[in-house]
């Protein structure tokens, strides 16, 4: 295991031991219909990551520390797809509805033909952490320990670093799709880049301020943007509603461990959930968004 990934995986534990307060600004009604809760999907994890999810109701995600990918099937039930990954961390579908990570543990992503089962592998300029991919052709990816946004070209195969962002953790797309954004992991800025038609970034922005412990440190990571130009972020402190004003709503956790983790997810029969993973452990509950 290389240095810079003991390092890494040294955050994320940390981070997994911050205990939560209440919020004098939340309200879940801005999240949740009345009479809804929590549901454990499941425990024990060693560190899980990267939540996706198909119309059909089942829903992908890693165990980091555990070189697995999973799927939960929506009659409760979890299967190992994967048992050699290679610390894949963040989940993305991209062309030919194929599920792709990028490995924490070696300089590549896994790419997974979920209706033929085949995987294949892509080497990378560098380790990787979360990731999203723009357009159906550019795959961004983050590496905290290089303070590093790094695009593979999904046409080409190549890639390269591409910007600089401070312990980059978590990275998303705005919602129209124009932007990338990228969040600070122990500080407490989301940054923007504008996305070029030939997928180079722009002069970045700080677009969102989270809300962080008297460490000051936000463990930003799984994010997500929302229809009214709002972005809902995974933090230190619980889930965090961002505004560009730079206030922010802070939703405690429902655990003793930090959200690293965060993705909305509709089932077959068309009911919305937010998905959450605590490290340890992945929660949903119903949600108004």
């Amino acid at each position: 295991m290389r240095f810079t990934n003991t390092y890494w995986i040294g955050l994320i534990l940390a981070g997994s031991l911050t205990l939560i307060g209440k919020s004098e600004d939340a309200d879940d009604s801005t999240l949740f219909p009345a009479g809804s809760t929590w549901e454990t999907i499941g425990n024990d994890y060693n560190v899980v990551e990267g939540i996706a999810g198909l119309p059909d109701g089942s829903v992908y995600f890693t165990d980091v520390l555990g070189d697995k990918l999973l799927r939960h099937l929506p009659d409760g039930k979890d299967e190992v797809i994967d048992s050699k990954t290679t610390q894949a961390n963040g989940l993305a579908f991209g062309p030919g509805e194929k599920l792709y990570s990028v490995c924490m543990k070696e300089p590549k992503a896994l790419v997974w033909d979920l209706k033929s089962g085949e995987r294949t592998e892509i080497s990378l300029a560098c380790t990787g952490n979360d990731l999203v991919i723009a357009n159906n052709r550019w795959l961004y990816w983050t590496w905290g320990p290089t303070n590093s946004v790094y695009r593979l070209d999904l046409e080409s195969m190549k890639s390269r670093k591409i910007a600089e962002v401070p312990n980059a953790n978590g990275i998303t797309l705005s919602h129209d799709g124009r932007e990338l954004w990228v969040g600070e992991f122990t500080g407490k800025t989301v940054q923007a880049f504008p996305i070029s038609a030939n997928g180079d970034l722009g002069p970045s922005r700080a677009a969102f301020q989270v809300k962080t412990p008297e460490n000051g440190k936000g463990f930003i990571d799984g994010m997500i943007p929302l229809a009214d130009g709002r972005l809902l972020a995974a933090t230190a402190l619980g889930l965090q509603i961002l505004s560009a004003d730079g206030s922010a709503i802070v939703f405690p956790n429902p655990s003793t461990q930090r959200a690293n983790y965060v993705r909305l997810l509709t089932d077959a029969a068309g009911v919305h959930w937010l998905y959450v993973a605590h490290v340890k452990s992945v929660l949903r509950r119903k949600t108004s968004l």
